[in-house]
């Protein structure tokens, strides 16, 4: 139920490949990649392969600054990585800028660099684009000269991750969520076809829809919390980045007054815990994103604060999809009491539609 999750929200939430999303901006859906050039000579270009950007692989990106100048400088690197990079790794001892706290944008620097007269020095680190979350891959890069006053230089990037190629495209994934879907619907018809036929009014079809819908709800709201606990591999996994996503939803409800209605806006902001994760497969080292499985950690956020990155966790992997990992396993009370809800109210539905057509049967026999 996991993978049914995800596709309805990849088909909201996520933007169409190949465009980007960004509000207000006319260049929306093109790559922007530049290059940083002042009059004092300090010039910066980042580069990032491979390309383009794909959910659930690792890219890396390299950074050049190069000292066009007669002068010998020590410059400061700082990079950006926004909600939809996280980090892995990188080299030349570079480091989180807030190492002890989880952030939805991080910003990673290095430590000062002796650049020479005409020399270029390259810096690079690795980043994860994961499923968790949708949305532009941006990176910024500031490089600036210690103990000068002069500008900033600044190079960034910002493209739309695209489905992975191959065996894990679009169908290749999703392609059981379509005939599940087209099989839910067909019972519908069929089921609607049927009390049609028998005599069945309208509010006994859609009290027998309805029920059949709500045990769907029940049974797979539970089983996601609980597939974990079945066949899935425990393992040591290396917490790479601590990060959270929010969601932002907005609804308005009109508000009668005396002089007509009035609109009250109501914002709410989810937030969802995420980690960057190394562990072992079956068969090779994977990095992957997970937290706890599908959205049972939504907004406890203080779960977050027994996790460092660079450190080790225990967690568990589905060894017939390893990318998918979780480092919780546990069912909450609140997808229990939901689940229970769903139940009880699918019962009440099936059990009113069912009263209806013994009723109509009984004065069908009386005449």
């Amino acid at each position: 139920m996991r993978v049914i999750t995800l596709a309805f929200f990849l088909s909201i939430v996520a933007p169409v490949p190949g465009l980007a999303v960004s509000a207000g901006d006319e260049g929306a859906g093109r790559i922007t990649q530049d290059s940083g050039r002042s009059g004092e000579k300090l010039d910066v270009t980042l580069d990032v392969s491979p390309r383009p950007l794909v959910y659930g692989v690792v890219h890396d990106a390299s950074i050049q600054v190069a000292n066009g100048t007669a002068i010998d400088r020590k410059v400061k690197i700082d990079a950006l990585l926004g909600k939809v990079a996280h980090f892995v790794d990188g080299d030349h001892g570079v480091r989180y800028q807030h190492p002890d706290k989880p952030e939805q944008e991080r910003v990673i620097t290095w430590p000062v660099l002796n650049l020479p007269a005409g020399a270029t020095e390259r810096v690079s680190f690795h980043f994860l684009v994961p499923w968790d979350v949708s949305g532009d891959v941006y990176l910024q890069v500031d490089v600036r000269t210690v103990g000068n006053n002069g500008p900033v230089e600044v190079v960034h990037l910002r493209e739309t991750p695209q489905l992975p190629d191959g065996d894990r495209s679009f169908l290749a994934q999703y392609g059981s969520v379509v005939i599940f879907f087209l099989l839910f619907i067909a019972l519908q018809v069929a089921l609607f076809q049927r009390t049609r036929r028998k005599g069945g009014e309208l509010l006994k079809v859609l009290s027998q829809v309805g029920a059949v819908l709500l045990i769907f709800f029940s049974v797979s709201g539970l089983w996601s919390a609980l597939e974990p606990w079945f066949g899935w591999q425990a393992t040591a996994c290396e917490v790479l980045d601590v990060r959270y996503s929010v969601d932002m939803h907005t609804t308005t409800s009109n508000i009668s007054g005396g002089r007509g209605s009035t609109g009250e806006t109501t914002t709410t902001y989810f937030y969802i815990p995420i980690l960057a994760l190394r562990y072992d497969g079956p068969d090779r080292p994977i990095i992957s994103s997970g937290f706890r499985n599908e959205s049972s950690a939504t907004n406890d956020m203080g779960l977050l604060a027994q996790f460092r990155a660079g450190t080790t966790t225990d967690c568990y992997y589905d060894p017939d999809d390893p990318g998918w990992v979780v480092v919780t396993r546990d069912v909450t009370a609140t997808t229990i009491v939901f689940s229970l809800v769903y139940a009880f109210a699918a019962v009440l539905l099936g059990w009113f539609g069912f009263r209806r057509r013994q009723a109509r049967t009984t004065g069908s026999e009386s005449n």
